[in-house]
C-alpha cells in the first residue's frame, strides 16, 4: 500500500478527503472574503486543494459551455 505524504512548509500533513460538508465550509469561508490560503489553514488543507475544488465547481463543463455558446440556457 502506498502512503501519500503532503508537505506544507516544513510540516507533514496527512491526506484528507474533501467531503460535501468540507466543500460547503470552503464555499462559506470564501464567500466571507477569506483567501484560498486562509480557508486552507482553517480547514487543515493545502491551498491548492481549496483552489481546485472551488474553481472546478465554478467552471462550466463542456455541456455548459456549448449551451452558453448556442444560447440554449
Amino acid at each position: 500500500m502506498k502512503m501519500i505524504i503532503i508537505y506544507k512548509g516544513d510540516e507533514i500533513m496527512p491526506r484528507k478527503k474533501v467531503t460535501e460538508d468540507v466543500l460547503e465550509r470552503m464555499k462559506h469561508l470564501k464567500r466571507e472574503g477569506l483567501s484560498y490560503a486562509k480557508v486552507a489553514d482553517k480547514l487543515g488543507l493545502a491551498p491548492m486543494t481549496v483552489y481546485n475544488h472551488l474553481r472546478r465547481r465554478e467552471r462550466p463543463g463542456l455541456a455548459g459551455r456549448l449551451k452558453r455558446k448556442t444560447g440554449l440556457r
